[in-house]
């Protein structure tokens, strides 16, 4: 079986150990029909750990999907011997978790005074292991982030759930960049099993156009100006590999018109019917074309140049495009908005 060779075996069996002892807990208190279940479930799988068969499917003998047993090491099939009525609850699950991500998602038109924004997102699936995010200061700078979650599936989706708590969290207590990221690194570290990671492109900005951006193991972010494009390549390790990580930040400053471009290896890596992978250039290539346009008009164009290049070929990757441009507000306008307060 795949978890067990990948070392998540140890990790499981002490979370259901810990399970094991809240259970008990509990019905120490008072005993229920329910707990009591639990405590045999939890009892079971981890005697399926002792005897080697943790993983195998109790139906057909196959293997269980990975990803179900990191989100529930309670699982006994797999999903081909699920019944119908099993099987309608857990894509009732799929869609709610769907609609739950959606949700917290960045507004499609949100405004924030100063910059211009627009981005791509299409998970490959129901769910996606991608986030991006965008967050006001409150005085006329911006953070954004863009993120993705090692794997697919659930399991993603609920650990870049996880990612965007904590840089809410955070944001508000004014790190610095490469403070925030490494307390961030520690507690996502601290609440995701072994292997898991995040690769992450974290930015700040200030209303006088400073950038500082963190570039934690993602492909590269593009700084598209007048005179062509800045590349910012990652110089720091994943989020999530090590407890204590330090990270470091580039900087740049901002003119009016310049814009940052992140996105996702679904982008990157996709392939048209003939096999071509679409590649960073193709999209450096498009990036450059578009370099006066607004980032509205640039997620545009990118996704009608990437539906044309992909074709019939099926998505395979979750895929996310983020365009954030600076536009300050000017002096007159920000007199007559002290003005007017």
């Amino acid at each position: 079986m795949a978890i067990a060779d990948t070392g998540y075996i140890g990790t499981v069996r002490e979370q259901l150990e810990q399970r094991r002892g809240r259970l008990q807990q509990v019905l120490g208190k008072g005993e229920t029909a329910q707990l009591n279940h639990l405590l045999e479930e939890v009892d079971e799988a981890l005697q399926r750990i002792n005897v080697g068969s943790f993983g195998v499917c109790e139906h057909c003998q196959g293997t269980i999907e990975d990803e179900r047993l990191l989100t529930d090491p309670l699982v006994r099939v797999c999903l081909e011997c699920l019944t119908p009525a099993q099987q309608r609850a857990l894509e009732y699950d799929l869609q709610l978790a769907a609609q739950l991500q959606n949700g917290l998602l960045p507004p499609t038109n949100l405004a924030i005074e100063g910059w211009n924004i627009s981005y791509h997102f299409q998970p490959a699936g129901v769910v996606s292991g991608d986030y991006c995010d965008l967050i006001s200061d409150g005085r006329g700078g911006l953070y954004f982030v863009i993120a993705d979650v090692a794997g697919k599936g659930l399991a993603a989706a609920m650990l870049s759930a996880n990612l965007r708590t904590l840089f809410h969290a955070l944001i508000p207590l004014n790190f610095t960049p490469e403070a925030l990221l490494a307390h961030a690194n520690r507690l996502f570290r601290e609440s995701t099993l072994p292997a898991y990671y995040a690769t992450v492109v974290f930015g700040k900005t200030t209303a006088s156009g400073e950038l500082a951006i963190v570039n934690a193991g993602h492909l590269p972010a593009l700084l598209v100006q007048q005179s062509g494009i800045t590349v910012f390549e990652s110089n720091n390790l994943p989020l999530g590999l090590f407890s204590e990580q330090e990270f470091c930040a580039s900087r740049a400053l901002l003119a009016p018109g310049d814009t940052v471009v992140l996105y996702t290896d679904g982008i990157s890596e996709a392939r048209n019917e003939a096999g071509e992978e679409y590649g960073a250039n193709g999209l450096h290539s498009l990036v450059q074309e578009q370099r006066h346009s607004c980032p509205r008009e640039l997620v545009s164009a990118f996704r009608r140049h990437f539906d044309r290049f992909r074709g019939a070929r099926m998505r395979h990757d979750d895929e996310t495009l983020l365009a954030v441009q600076y536009d300050p507000v000017s002096q007159a306008s920000l007199e007559q908005n002290v003005a007017t307060a």
